[in-house]
């Protein structure tokens, strides 16, 4: 008789020994902790607001700094420029400074129902924006907005 499915069976029994010692020995998750790690509503799990409570706040002119910053949660402040429309109707542009190469949040037609005010509210206001900063065909430095709570009027610039 083989000493090798012998061997096999006590390899398997001491592996699973093993494994179950170390979800043992593993701390169990938070409910905070499951909380960040859920994902807004369309929105990938990386840009839920919750993701971006700690991050840094980055003045909407100051590019240099965004540019080190691409990939990562931040908050966006400034005051928003204008307010564009894509042609086909299918994505607006929150443009803070240069429509071209300033940065710019932007907010596609799938998330329009979660903004029944539109967003004309938000041109001339000093707003922040929370969420992954990407770079768009490597100029233009964006946020993609999927929720309204990615952002918020700080201040009125009109009276």
């Amino acid at each position: 008789m083989s000493k090798l499915p012998l061997l096999l069976s006590f390899m398997l029994l001491a592996a699973s020994g093993i494994r179950a010692q170390e979800e043992a020995e593993a701390p169990s998750a938070t409910p905070e902790a499951e909380a960040s790690a859920t994902s807004v509503e369309g929105a990938p799990a990386s840009e839920s607001p919750a993701a971006a409570s700690e991050a840094p706040v980055i003045q909407a002119e100051d590019l240099a700094s965004m540019e080190s910053k691409i990939g990562s949660e931040v908050i966006i402040e400034g005051v928003v420029a204008n307010v564009g429309r894509g042609p086909s109707g299918n994505i607006t542009f929150l443009n803070f400074g240069d429509r071209r190469t300033g940065f710019v949040a932007v907010v596609f037609r799938p998330a329009y129902e979660k903004f029944p005010e539109g967003f004309d509210k938000y041109a001339q206001q000093k707003v922040r924006v929370r969420g992954s900063l990407e770079k768009y065909r490597d100029h233009q430095i964006q946020i993609k907005i999927f929720t309204p709570d990615q952002i918020e009027i700080v201040a009125s610039s009109t009276p």
